[in-house]
């Protein structure tokens, strides 16, 4: 296995951990302020540089940066609303997405500091999910009808939207393809809608999980996908499920389910491995796991508070 380094925030201790992935050792701690609460953490696509976009107790929120080559941290001088979803395009170093809870969207410019309103949905919604490339942002929205998936500009105009039954809780993007994985309703039943973004995004292929009119089901709760570097299979963490269903992205069908025993919020895939390593909500702890067959191999036994949004560094 290549080495690797793996960038994580401790809640108990504020600080922001970057530890060598094969021994564990913490190579660096960094302390940021009790008043902070990280939402996200997002790296640049040369691995330069994370950004933490925090909630503060006093109200002024902001946006921590780690360099990841100095290993110094440092907060940027730009205010921000209330961080619920951020994202970084995938080829862009310099600018960045941002939701409200109520939905309102902001592209903030990292290198004038500056940001600007892109605008909010017209119906009371919850941006559950955003993701970006150089051309195009797409989100997906909570609201009483279920959820709406949307295309945008960068200046915030409506490319084209598609409303799903149930209830979207997360946005993945992928290379050409868009994963969203979505919760049932009184109607619906469990799944993840897969957008061909190089066809007609408006015609997705679904895949049910869970069948509402079974009565011995119980929500999965399906929240987060981590794609292989191939772009042909797709991993997708059931929280409540306490699983890993495998999704071939070509056939849109399920093609092995990984019982693993534990809550899982997110999945984080080890390079040049079939190793990965996902992380709780309810337990802020990390799990790393065998996709090849399904066990979980080790869960850190520590004191600490890990949030489940991490990054694994080359």
């Amino acid at each position: 296995m290549k080495p690797y380094k793996l960038l994580a925030v401790d809640a108990a201790t504020h600080a922001i951990i970057i530890a060598d992935g094969l021994s564990g050792e913490i190579v660096t701690e960094l302390a940021y302020s009790p008043e902070l609460s990280p939402t996200e953490l997002v790296v640049t696509p040369d691995y330069t540089k994370a950004y933490l976009p925090c909630a503060a107790t006093n109200g002024k929120n902001g946006i921590l940066a780690v360099n990841l080559t100095s290993l110094s941290l440092y907060r940027l001088p730009i205010s921000i609303p209330y961080p619920a979803q951020f994202v970084l395009p995938e080829t862009s170093a310099t600018t960045a997405y941002l939701a409200e809870p109520c939905g309102a969207l902001y592209r903030l410019d990292l290198t004038t500091m500056s940001s600007q309103a892109l605008g909010a949905p017209a119906t009371k919604s919850s941006c559950v999910g955003l993701a970006a490339d150089a051309e195009k942002i797409y989100a997906a929205w909570e609201h009483h009808a279920g959820g709406t998936v949307m295309e945008l500009a960068p200046d915030g105009t409506i490319s084209w939207q598609y409303d799903i039954a149930g209830i979207p809780t997360n946005i993945i993007l992928a290379a050409n393809r868009l994963i969203v994985p979505f919760t049932n309703t009184a109607f619906t039943g469990e799944g993840v809608a897969l957008f061909n973004l190089s066809k007609k995004r408006t015609s997705p292929a679904v895949v049910t999980i869970q069948c509402p009119s079974c009565p011995s089901s119980l929500a999965a709760y399906p929240c987060h996908a981590a794609v292989a570097p191939d772009n042909q299979t797709a991993y997708i963490v059931n929280e409540d499920g306490a699983s890993i269903f495998v999704i071939n992205l070509n056939t849109a069908q399920i093609v092995d389910r990984l019982a693993i025993g534990r809550s899982l919020s997110r999945l984080y895939l080890i390079p040049g491995t079939e190793l990965a390593i996902g992380t709780s909500n309810l337990f802020a702890d990390l799990s790393l796991i065998d996709l090849a067959s399904g066990p979980l191999l080790a869960v850190t036994n520590t004191k600490r508070q890990l949030l489940s949004t991490i990054a694994i560094l080359p």
